[in-house]
């Protein structure tokens, strides 16, 4: 990559793999509503913060706000986090949150960090499914 890239900008490692699983994010205070990740790494998370149609007067949020995430690995079992929003922008009417861990002491956090190892650990050994097996 040439000088001033994404990939040298970036202080941590992008998991694309991530793609190939159902993770998704919830934030307990707006209510139970799957969030698509879009970036994931051992210093934060990026998620969609709206889903389609939502107004963004439902659920008013700042940079330097913290949130509780519930990071959900499938359908029922997440790890509870703390995040520090980081940035925010508007892409089509649908808000993207970039978020920092606030408690990277915790337990919960040494979990979430236990399972990016193992993501890094498989990532050049495993293989995608083409169709899906039913």
């Amino acid at each position: 990559m040439t000088k001033g890239t994404a990939t040298e900008r970036r202080r941590a490692k992008r998991r694309p793999i991530l793609d190939t699983f159902s993770i998704f994010v919830v934030v307990p205070r707006k209510g139970v509503h799957r969030l698509q990740i879009c970036d994931l790494s051992d210093e934060g998370i990026g998620f969609e913060l709206d889903t389609e149609g939502e107004s963004y007067a439902d659920f008013n949020v700042n940079t330097g706000d913290n949130l509780d995430v519930r990071l959900y690995l499938n359908q029922s079992l997440y790890l509870p986090l703390s995040v520090e929003i980081a940035r925010l922008d508007d892409r089509g009417g649908v808000r993207r949150v970039g978020a920092s861990f606030s408690d990277k002491n915790g337990q919960s956090y040494r979990a979430f960090s236990s399972f990016l190892k193992m993501l890094d650990g498989i990532v050049d050994v495993v293989q995608i499914e083409q169709q899906p097996v039913v």
